[in-house]
């Protein structure tokens, strides 16, 4: 009897614990303001300008978050990280948000105390080509020379690809990525490969960036997601309805131009509880109940989210690939707004 009571009530107080915990969506609204670690120096992805101006698909996503939750995009405080400190600063509880281009994977969500959103980036390891050498398809780049990062996974990706397709190609090993473009661009290889956005900003950086092909074919999966600690399901849950949210927009045909017409106007049962005119969606997860409205109206739908950093409205023109919705033969879409 004695052990029973005993386990009851270790067992009471850690679910005491538990629920005292404030969940950080709660921190976050009492405080005012989403504190959001990003980079700043790659134009299109993370970028702070002179002017003190950020931008970028992933500071994009940070504001997203911020107009989603708070109802106000400039209720953000940015912080700038690194790829050393980019892990330790979220878990010491710096900032709330890591939106940062982490590639997500099994291990990262399982072992490190990380909770991902999305995945809200679909992309891969790709190859980029001088268009002189005529190349249209990886597949015809058997017995090219290809730039890669030496001990890396992408290495090893690469040999294997080339082993399954039944090519060959040769191998120049670099240390770094600024060695590795240096020598593509001197023409010490064919192609290079890594992931189309980052090849897209360094083709941006060249002295003929019309000389250079990304190729569409992708060999293997990189998919990319902010990052949140564990043990916040409400912020979560938020945050990753902001995503499918913006993705729901594109498949509505909601804009960051017309969504203030179609709360005014729109019939759609569907859109009305969407952009929460009718029933209470938003506010059933804590938040504004049209905190659509307030993301739309920050920072578009998804494609117009998707092609002002990365598309064909970026100095980047990375295609959207995957990124595009599954009614255009792409892999992205959303669960039911119900």
């Amino acid at each position: 009897m004695i052990k029973k009571l005993v386990f009851a009530s270790a067992a009471f107080l850690a679910a005491s614990t538990a629920s005292a915990q404030a969940d950080l969506l709660d921190t976050i609204k009492e405080r005012g303001e989403l504190i959001c670690g990003t980079l700043d120096y790659l134009p299109g992805v993370g970028f702070l300008n002179d002017k003190g101006e950020w931008s970028g698909f992933d500071v994009d996503f940070c504001k997203a978050a911020a107009a989603g939750i708070l109802g106000d995009v400039n209720k953000i405080k940015f912080v700038s990280t690194t790829g050393a400190n980019k892990f330790p600063v979220l878990e010491s509880g710096e900032i709330d948000l890591l939106s940062r281009s982490v590639t997500m994977t099994t291990s990262r969500e399982t072992t490190l105390g990380f909770d991902f959103i999305g995945p809200n980036h679909l992309t891969g390891q790709g190859f980029m080509v001088h268009g002189e050498t005529g190349v249209k398809d990886a597949t015809e780049l058997d017995g090219a020379t290809i730039c890669v990062l030496s001990g890396t996974v992408t290495e090893r990706y690469l040999a294997e690809w080339f082993k399954a397709h039944g090519i060959s190609f040769q191998p120049v090993a670099a240390e770094n990525s600024d060695q590795m473009f240096s020598m593509y661009f001197d023409n010490r290889c064919d192609a290079v490969t890594m992931e189309p956005p980052y090849l897209a900003i360094r083709r941006s950086r060249s002295e003929s960036p019309d000389s250079h092909v990304i190729l569409e074919n992708i060999i293997a999966k990189s998919f990319e997601a902010p990052v949140i600690l564990e043990g916040n399901p409400k912020f979560r849950e938020a945050l990753q309805w902001i995503h499918w949210g913006m993705v729901t927009a594109e498949e509505l045909g909601i804009t960051s131009e017309n969504v203030d017409e179609m709360v005014k106007t729109s019939q759609d049962p569907v859109v009305r509880r969407f952009l929460g005119v009718d029933e209470t969606i938003g506010a059933d997860m804590g938040l504004p109940n049209d905190f659509m409205v307030h993301v739309i109206k920050a920072v578009g739908n998804y494609g117009e989210f998707y092609e002002r950093n990365l598309g064909q409205g970026s100095i980047l023109k990375v295609s959207r690939g995957m990124n595009a919705p599954y009614s255009m033969g792409g892999a992205l879409t959303a669960p039911g707004w119900q």
